[in-house]
């Protein structure tokens, strides 16, 4: 609520002029500015997996975290295998023509 004097927010607008030197910097920005907006939006784990950087994240998280959550202890994600669901049985099954699967399990399942 304001009363004029005092607004809810002072929002300043002015020119965006932040000095992108480099792409990696501009990276950076793009995949914290991510972090930020889409928090609690479950697309984290998708950008991580995309960008190839899950291993490292995620194991430096469970690494810190487990410290205070017990049930963490002895938890990695391992690159190769934990960015993919694995497929159910029946739907290889049924993907079966002339005795032949065409879908074929995800690694490490």
């Amino acid at each position: 609520m304001t009363d004029g004097a005092n607004p809810a927010s002072a929002y300043r607008i002015s020119l965006y002029t932040a000095p992108w030197t480099n792409q990696a910097a501009a990276r950076d920005a793009v995949r914290f500015e991510r972090f930020l907006e889409l928090a609690m939006e479950g697309h984290r784990f998708f950008d991580l997996v995309r960008w190839g950087t899950a291993e490292t994240v995620i194991n430096a998280f469970i690494a810190k975290e487990a410290r205070i959550r017990t049930h963490l202890a002895g938890a990695r994600f391992r690159a190769g295998k934990d960015e993919y669901l694995p497929i159910p049985e029946f739907a290889i099954l049924q993907s079966t023509i002339e005795g032949q699967a065409r879908l074929k399990q995800n690694p490490g399942y």
